[in-house]
């Protein structure tokens, strides 16, 4: 549920007139319980997962292991969020539209990833009946399925990119290099009958003199969705161009991708999800916990990333007053930066409950798992983890 401001509460807020803008103010809060068993390779663990550092290969051909760890903290299936989104109508057909959208750890209070306030989002656009919607700004990739331009996540998965650490397709096998982007144009064509087209280029995460320069890794996509009462399809191909300036942590190559995936509404109680992905020369591969970056023999080397295949399968099924949502995933691939002891597989499986105390707060239950089985190792490795919470939307 969204709470609309006041005109003057909102320029409050924003302190500038929108006394003529729809402005809404949304969010949600989640707290809870998290157990989490890790045995991985050195730099995989919660929260984010190994760094390039991590990834250079021993004296033996192996990386190294971390060692298990075990622990049990205040921690949650989703980060916290909360935004501000609104239009201003100019014509018949034509909006101007913003979104400012916030990410933070509601434990401590501190902003996800880092010092940026609007971590997830933020930009600004005109959105047309006949033209279609055009923005700039930070927004999300739209190979995710997060804000206003991610067109997968919770519509090809029953987990999407939240609830822990090892749920979900998108945690072993990843979105092409990072979530969101800074300096990206979108746009996102009308409907015609359900099906929309999206396109969108980023001039890179730097800015100053080498924002949109060859020395910058610059980030475009281009996909397709088909919406309809009982299914949703999603393709999309997404790839960096890589930048000249690469340091030894970054993909010496052009990397890309290619996704497909949707859902099938079966009945009025179950729903099935399904995706596939190719994945070309992407320097690290999986997301949080289980993010891996791919070995290295030497930390000078130029990062010639995974090639690799990733499927998952899932649903939700309504019972007991609530929703039961599970999925399982496998990937296999091989690590570009050395001919032998190249080959990697992963698989990783979840498995949870949601029960709705009103519209707008639930309590669930979920669990992860996640393993491992690659040359670099000398055995495979695990993970797996449990939280139970609190979630209230606003």
């Amino acid at each position: 549920m969204n709470y609309k401001l006041p005109a003057a509460v909102a320029a409050a807020v924003l302190a500038g007139s929108v006394s003529a803008a729809d402005i809404t103010m949304f969010g949600f809060l989640d707290q809870g319980l998290a157990y989490i068993h890790e045995d991985l390779n050195a730099g995989m663990a919660a929260p984010v997962g190994q760094s390039a550092a991590a990834s250079i290969l021993q004296s033996n051909g192996k990386v190294g292991a971390a060692g298990t760890k075990t622990g049990l903290s205040q921690g949650t299936g989703n980060v916290s969020t909360w935004g501000m989104k609104g239009s201003e109508k100019l014509t018949d057909d034509l909006d101007v539209v913003f979104h400012l959208e916030s990410a933070f750890l509601a434990d401590d209070g501190t902003f996800y990833g880092g010092s940026t306030m609007f971590e997830r989002e933020s930009t600004l656009g005109l959105r047309s009946k006949t033209f279609g919607e055009l923005k700039a700004g930070r927004m999300p990739a739209l190979t995710t399925g997060s804000g206003t331009t991610g067109i997968f996540n919770s519509r090809v998965n029953p987990f999407g990119a939240g609830w822990g650490n090892m749920t979900g397709g998108w945690k072993f096998s990843g979105t092409l290099a990072q979530a969101r982007w800074n300096n990206m144009i979108n746009w996102i064509s009308p409907s015609w009958r359900g099906v929309r087209l999206y396109a969108q280029h980023s001039l890179g995460n730097k800015s100053g003199a080498d924002e949109g320069s060859v020395r910058v890794d610059r980030w475009s996509a281009v996909g397709a969705s088909v919406t309809a009462d009982r299914y949703y399809l999603a393709a999309a191909v997404d790839w960096i161009k890589a930048g000249s300036a690469n340091t030894a942590g970054q993909a010496g190559k052009d990397a890309w991708k290619a996704l497909a995936g949707g859902h099938w509404k079966v009945d009025d109680d179950v729903k099935v999800f399904g995706t596939v992905q190719y994945l070309k020369n992407v320097p690290w591969i999986g997301g949080y916990s289980t993010k891996e970056w791919a070995p290295r023999a030497n930390k000078e080397m130029l990062n010639m990333g995974f090639e690799a295949w990733a499927v998952a399968t899932g649903l939700d099924w309504k019972a007991a007053g609530g929703t039961v949502k599970a999925s399982v995933a496998y990937a296999w691939g091989e690590n570009q930066n050395v001919d032998s002891d190249n080959k990697m597989k992963r698989a990783n499986a979840g498995l949870g409950y949601v029960y709705p105390l009103s519209r707008r707060t639930s309590v669930y239950a979920i669990g992860g798992w996640f393993w491992q089985d690659a040359d670099w190792q000398d055995s495979s490795i695990s993970a797996h983890e449990a939280i139970v919470g609190l979630m209230h939307r606003f």
